[in-house]
Formats: structure tokens, C-alpha cells, sequence
């Protein structure tokens, strides 16, 4: 297939006609766990687009940017995004998608460089209008302010503002099985109830599943198993499904998953007195 992709975008005759096979390139590379070169790809189109980000991004670069933003979130609302215009320029929406794409793929690769490519998102958004991306723009603000700076509180609230808006999306469920590591997973679950969160994993599983997202529903199961864990609530069924999320890892070989619950399954038999930690041996 890459050879194919190589082929379309050599006898591309404009940037845009070459924008959907940079696309396909970019998450055929990162299914192949090629995700540096995914990032690179990105990033060389993003470029093309008028973005441009910095090749060595550390600490100090990631705290001015968010406190550069700082003024433009202190007073971002559901209301203030809801009455923003929609996006209609082209540029501007490839622009997103890629930015999108970019945070995706640094996740595994370049995770540092999230905040900046969230921040930019956000930036696009109140300067040019609403689109889906920028959901997916204020969630990963939040969640890079929570990674990068003691305001966890403010962190919630951004990350609380994009996750009503997920809710009133008619692609919610695309939105859902993108942001589950960030938000349900990391942030919502430090603040809110873990009891409460934990209710959501299933309905989040079924978002993913529906949009063919299998990863993202193996983190879902993974998240509900290990927050069960936490909380103590049925420890010989949590066992079950932590063997069930190892079979199905493997199976369909989401590396980052299978290792995340491999980690996590001894200690919930031990705890639940269960035997079985051999069953793992073969993965």
C-alpha cells in the first residue's frame, strides 16, 4: 500500500490533491508502529500549510506556550465556543485535521510536543472558527496543562468545556474513542469520582468499537479493569477481564495495551486469591 500512497502523491498535480494520500501515509505508517515517521510526515505537511513547529521542544519552550495561551482560555466557555462561527476555510480545516493527526501520533513518539500542537489547535479555533478538531484541540490543552504545570484545577475546567461540547457532536462517538487516554483516563478520573467515571469505560467501549477502533476500546477495558482494581470492586471478575483484555491485545496485537494490562494482572489475582498468573506466560 505504501508503494501505491508513493505512487498517487508523485503524480499529485496541486498540494491539495496530495493531501488525502499524505494522510493515508501518515496512519499507514503509525499502524505499521512506524510513529516517528508519522510524526515527520506531519509535520512536513503542516509546514507546507503555514505551521511550523520547533525540531527540540523542552520544558522551558512548553511553559511559556502555555502560559502564553493563558489569556485566551481564562475566559473560554461552552456558551463562548457555541457561538463561535463554524470553520469553512479549506486550509484552515486540513490544517486541523493534521494538527489532529500530529497529536496522535506524538503520543507514542514526540509526547512533549503535544501542548504546543493543542495550543495551536485552540489558537485556529477562536481566531477562525468551530470545527470537531477543536474539541479535540481543548481536551489535549487541558490534559497538557495537567502533564506540564501545578494548575490541574484549570486544567479540568478546559478539559471540562471540550468534553460538553464531545456530548453535542454528531461525530461524539469518533470524539470519544479518540480522547478516552486523555480525558477519562488520566485527568476526569483524578478529580471526579472514581466510582462515577468508571461507569462511563463501558459506553466509552462501545463508542469505540462502533467507529471500528479497536485499541481505543482494549484502553477502555484496560481503564475499567484497572480502576475495578483500585477501587477493590469484584476482584475475581476483574482478574477475568484483565486475561480477557491480554487475549485480545495480543490477538489483534496493540502492543501498549498488552503490556499495560501484563503489568497490572498478577497483582489483581494476588489480591483476589485466584491462581491462573501462568496463563500470561505464552504472550
Amino acid at each position: 500500500m505504501s508503494t501505491c500512497l508513493d505512487e498517487i502523491l508523485s503524480h499529485a498535480k496541486t498540494f491539495d490533491d496530495s493531501l488525502n494520500a499524505s494522510a493515508m501515509l501518515a496512519k499507514l505508517l503509525a499502524s505499521s508502529s512506524k510513529h516517528d515517521e508519522a510524526v515527520v510526515n506531519c509535520l512536513a505537511i503542516l509546514s507546507n500549510l503555514g505551521e511550523d513547529f520547533p525540531q527540540q521542544v523542552d520544558l522551558t519552550i512548553i511553559l511559556n506556550k502555555l502560559s502564553a495561551i493563558q489569556p485566551l482560555l481564562r475566559d473560554l466557555t461552552v456558551e463562548r465556543v457555541k457561538i463561535l462561527p463554524p470553520m469553512t476555510d479549506t486550509t484552515k480545516l486540513n490544517t486541523m485535521k493534521f494538527l489532529n493527526m500530529l497529536c496522535t501520533y506524538c503520543d507514542m513518539a514526540a509526547p512533549m510536543m503535544i501542548p504546543l500542537v493543542s495550543c495551536r489547535m485552540v489558537e485556529l479555533t477562536l481566531h477562525h472558527g468551530f470545527c470537531d478538531d477543536s474539541i479535540v484541540g481543548l481536551i489535549l490543552t487541558g490534559y497538557g496543562m495537567f502533564l506540564f504545570t501545578h494548575n490541574v484545577h484549570e486544567a479540568y475546567r478546559i478539559g471540562k468545556v471540550g468534553e460538553y461540547l464531545r456530548e453535542e457532536s454528531p461525530n461524539k462517538h469518533r470524539l470519544k474513542s479518540r480522547l478516552v487516554a486523555e480525558w477519562e483516563s488520566s485527568l476526569k478520573i483524578l478529580i471526579e469520582p472514581a466510582p462515577a467515571v468508571l461507569s462511563t469505560f463501558p459506553s466509552l467501549y462501545e463508542s469505540a468499537m462502533l467507529v471500528g477502533d479497536m485499541e481505543s476500546a482494549l484502553r477502555c477495558r484496560y481503564s475499567y479493569c484497572a480502576t475495578s482494581l483500585y477501587l477493590g470492586i469484584e476482584l475475581t471478575s476483574v482478574s477475568k477481564n484483565f486475561l480477557l483484555c491480554i487475549q485480545q491485545s495480543a490477538k489483534y496485537q496493540k502492543q501498549a495495551v498488552l503490556h499495560l494490562a501484563m503489568a497490572v494482572f498478577r497483582a489483581s489475582i494476588h489480591l483476589s486469591g485466584e491462581g491462573g498468573g501462568d496463563e500470561i506466560m505464552s504472550y
